[in-house]
């Protein structure tokens, strides 16, 4: 009786760590709507431009996923992510006037140099 108790509670905490970890991975639709919120405030979006970049970025929010999910090697993914990368660059421009463009681009760098930073943090962490 105490092991199948035992058991029962192992399996139970499993269970819920494994609820807990799915449950703080967003969804590719949420992942796209925060983007597009931060777009829309730093990039002063108009109405039909946030239309517009939330199908994008809906896209390759899915598109992420779908690689995340994929058999490739990680250099095969990494390829993937920069030619898919170019390609919401590119329809991004055709939504975008040239000065919120140019901002998204800086931003976006900017963003990039602090995911490396906290990327070697953590590296050092360990």
């Amino acid at each position: 009786m105490k092991k199948i108790i035992c058991h029962l509670l192992v399996f139970s905490i499993f269970m819920l760590s494994t609820h807990f970890v799915s449950a703080q991975m967003p969804t590719a639709s949420e992942r796209a709507t925060k983007t597009t919120n931060w777009m829309k405030s730093n990039l002063q979006l108009t109405d039909d431009q946030v239309s517009k970049v939330q199908d994008i970025n809906l896209k390759y929010a899915n598109k992420m996923d779908d690689l995340k999910n994929s058999t490739d090697t990680k250099k095969q993914k990494m390829a993937t992510m920069k030619s898919d990368e170019s390609s919401k660059d590119a329809e991004l421009k055709t939504v975008l006037n040239d000065s919120q463009y140019q901002t998204w681009l800086q931003k976006k760098e900017e963003m990039k140099k602090q995911m490396k930073e906290k990327m070697k943090e953590k590296k050092s962490q360990k």
